[in-house]
């Protein structure tokens, strides 16, 4: 009878079939979305900032040649910045004033299990990455080389300068593996591929501080020296200065037609505008949306060049 009553309370009978299925599938499928759900919240905040840009940016300097690489080309950037953000969520407590929905502030995930997930990611993205060739998956190395000088070694509470040379390194290492990935020859990049990451990385070194206006208050708490908090008020009119000088150089070097320069330096003009003339926690927010888009569109400019210049 014992028996009996165990097996019942551990199956559920079809009643049309006689077909029975474990009770713990509803349980290991609710089990399996949480998980998938907390992976996703370790990235989500990142979509705008990285995995939209670069996604573009490797569509158009590998270029794609096959839709079918597409599918390719973003899972690998969003595993690798799965493997990113674990390690950089785990390194710091500034989200739980920054970003408390946060898969470690929110409660989630211990710290414990967040620290075996980072480096059990890092070995299964070299071998994603060497999957699609050796060349991919030494940019996977140097992306693991770069994400552990910024979190486990501190480089990113290091002097603003050498912090924001990292960004720009994570950023170039992430843009060659996507667009080796992109490529349907996964060994190489031609010389406009490898001007575009180089460009790429600069203007992310250069002005990725746009992002530490939003996060001020976590960067003071852990006193976190970036050029907000140096430098104040004349580093918002430093960054609309520099996005200007972007938009004209490199609408100058990919060779972009006068209407199309104008209409780049426009959006640059206002998205480095907004800046300086909105000036609270939230505008900040709003303006980093619109910083992202000019990325974005700087991103599109070497396929511009090969689509309408290269011939």
């Amino acid at each position: 009878m014992k028996l009996d009553t165990a097996l019942y309370h551990a199956t559920t009978r079809w009643p049309t079939s006689g077909f029975t299925v474990p009770r713990t599938i509803p349980n290991l499928l609710d089990t399996v979305s949480y998980h998938v759900h907390t992976m996703w919240l370790f990235t989500k905040s990142d979509f705008m900032t990285t995995m939209i840009p670069i996604s573009i940016f490797a569509i158009v300097a590998a270029p794609l040649t096959s839709i079918h690489n597409i599918p390719h080309l973003v899972f690998w950037l969003w595993f690798h910045l799965l493997g990113f953000n674990t390690s950089n969520q785990t390194a710091s407590l500034e989200d739980e004033t920054n970003k408390p929905d946060r898969p470690l502030p929110a409660g989630r995930i211990t710290l414990h299990d967040a620290i075996i997930l980072r480096w059990t990611l890092m070995p299964m993205c070299w071998a994603l990455s060497l999957a699609y060739s050796k060349e991919t998956m030494f940019a996977s190395m140097a992306l693991s080389v770069f994400t552990f000088m910024y979190n486990e070694l501190r480089g990113s509470g290091a002097h603003f300068m050498f912090r924001y040379a990292l960004n720009g390194l994570g950023f170039a290492a992430f843009e060659a593996g996507t667009t080796l990935v992109a490529k349907n020859d996964k060994s190489c990049l031609d010389n406009a591929g490898w001007l575009a990451i180089a460009l790429s990385a600069s203007i992310f070194a250069t002005t990725i501080y746009a992002q530490d206006f939003r996060d001020v208050v976590g960067d003071s708490l852990i006193n976190r020296d970036t050029i907000p908090l140096r430098f104040g008020s004349p580093s918002r009119t430093a960054l609309l200065l520099g996005v200007l000088a972007w938009s004209i150089g490199l609408s100058w070097i990919w060779d972009v037609d006068p209407y199309s320069a104008a209409a780049f330096t426009a959006l640059g003009t206002y998205a480095g505008g907004r800046f300086v003339k909105y000036t609270t926690v939230e505008e900040d927010r709003t303006s980093y949306f619109y910083y992202n888009v000019w990325v974005s569109v700087a991103h599109i400019l070497p396929g511009y060049w090969r689509l309408l210049r290269a011939a």
